[in-house]
């Protein structure tokens, strides 16, 4: 009888092996289906995934309801009247002042204020020729592509979908529609209904709660089967190895947990039994809140890891009864910076958008994120705006906050540079995100560089 030749175990059992198939094990437990809960990557072990969101609010601000009172040019963040209701995150945050978007000021460019603003918050550009009509028309789509289409092209491949774009009643004229580039005359237009967002972003989403626990109980057997079976390889290999299976030993265990934590935290809401009217008015509030909802799932379980949401178009012809202001926001945003009441009012409409974003903020909080912290520490967030002030329609001083970013910034500060380009500011998020061979963004001969000081 032949007798087989000995293993070799440090040849069977290589790193690069072992690898290869405990990644994919991992990527099948941890599928970015509505299954199970996916804020976490192919590896346990691995480090955390790296996130982008882009939010847009319209009309500028009130820069003294805004901007912190500090003088100092790097301070510790205080918290103005508009951001207030982030306190929980003040650590996490880093606002920025005297960050200007001079691509959309330059010279016989094509389009108004408001139809500028949008083009180029993301892009670094502006607006190309074309045929839309309105205030400083016509003018055409953005003549480049946006940072988180950039972004897209670096990780995009890696998720079911490679960018969402949400929304809450963006109406009206294009292109103030639109923050979204893949390139030049490639807008992405918004996903504003969140019953269509919920068909389409939800299809898989088909579990009862009983099923889902039977699906996760299947794959805590499959953990429990590689945990026993590396238990016995251990007895089998050279101690190098067993060094590196005791480390995935360790990430296992990491997604036994995760999986344990899984049957809330990706379950699709219910629906309301009523569709709402996206676009009615009295519904943004509603609808609003719904989008904040689906886009921090889809953020949280893996279904992408870059999303846009725009609050309304950059005109913002809302009205915000539901805070007690009956006003069009675009029409109060242009009454002068001594009317008391408007001035009291316009704080009020950028108060009510700073408490949605802090509402996304505990969301993303909720949820422990691969490699330690939570998904909202490793996701990067730009809150920005078309202008700086509404009624002078100054892309000066534009208020720029950001939040998380996986450690790469240094945050609960509050930074003043003197009149940077918002170019580089989109050159520090591309290194954010881990792409810091980039060195230009939007107009390169408006780039020195990423903004200084930023970073840890």
């Amino acid at each position: 009888m032949n007798r087989r030749s000995p293993i070799d175990s440090r040849t069977k059992f290589s790193r690069r092996r072992l690898l290869r198939g405990m990644g994919a094990t991992a990527m099948a437990l941890t599928s970015p289906v509505w299954k199970t809960a996916t804020a976490f990557g192919a590896d346990a072990s691995a480090p955390a995934a790296k996130r982008f969101i882009g939010i847009f609010s319209a009309n500028g601000t009130i820069p003294k309801a805004f901007f912190p009172s500090d003088t100092a040019t790097d301070a510790p963040l205080t918290l103005s009247p508009i951001l207030m209701p982030l306190k929980t995150y003040q650590s996490k945050m880093l606002v920025l002042k005297g960050v200007h978007m001079s691509s959309t000021n330059l010279p016989n460019q094509p389009g108004g204020p408001h139809m500028k603003g949008p083009g180029g918050m993301l892009t670094g550009g502006s607006l190309g020729p074309g045929s839309f009509t309105g205030a400083g028309g016509p003018a055409g789509w953005a003549d480049s592509i946006s940072v988180d289409q950039a972004i897209v092209n670096k990780i995009g491949s890696t998720t079911k979908f490679p960018s969402w774009e949400f929304g809450a009643r963006v109406t009206g004229q294009e292109p103030l529609t639109v923050i979204s580039y893949r390139g030049k005359d490639m807008p992405n237009r918004i996903h504003g209904d969140p019953w269509e967002v919920y068909t389409t972003m939800f299809a898989d989403a088909n579990l009862s709660s009983d099923q889902l626990t039977k699906v996760l109980n299947e794959r805590k057997s499959i953990i429990d089967f590689l945990k026993d079976d590396i238990t016995r390889l251990q007895t089998r290999i050279a101690k190098s190895d067993k060094v590196r299976l005791d480390a995935h030993l360790t990430g296992i265990a990491s997604l036994e947990q995760q999986l344990t934590n899984s049957a809330g935290s990706c379950k699709p809401p219910t629906q309301p039994a009523t569709k709402l009217d996206p676009n009615a008015m009295a519904n943004y509030p509603t609808i609003a809140q719904m989008q904040l909802d689906l886009m921090a799932l889809a953020q949280t379980c893996g279904l992408t890891k870059v999303s846009t949401f725009m609050f309304a178009n950059a005109d913002s012809w809302q009205l915000y009864p539901f805070i007690g202001v009956p006003d069009e926001h675009h029409a109060t945003s242009h009454l002068a910076d001594n009317d008391a009441v408007a001035v009291d009012k316009l704080t009020k409409i950028n108060v009510w958008h700073a408490q949605q974003i802090a509402y996304l903020f505990d969301k993303l909080a909720a949820v422990p994120d691969t490699g330690g912290g939570t998904v909202l520490d490793n996701t990067l967030v730009l809150w920005g705006n078309e202008l700086g002030v509404g009624n002078s329609h100054t892309y000066q001083n534009i208020p720029w906050m950001l939040a998380g970013g996986g450690g790469y910034f240094k945050t609960g500060r509050y930074l003043q540079f003197q009149n940077q380009n918002h170019n580089n500011l989109l050159v520090s998020i591309m290194h954010a995100m881990g792409f810091e061979d980039v060195t230009t963004f939007g107009y390169p001969q408006l780039c020195t560089g990423p903004l200084t000081g930023l970073t840890v």
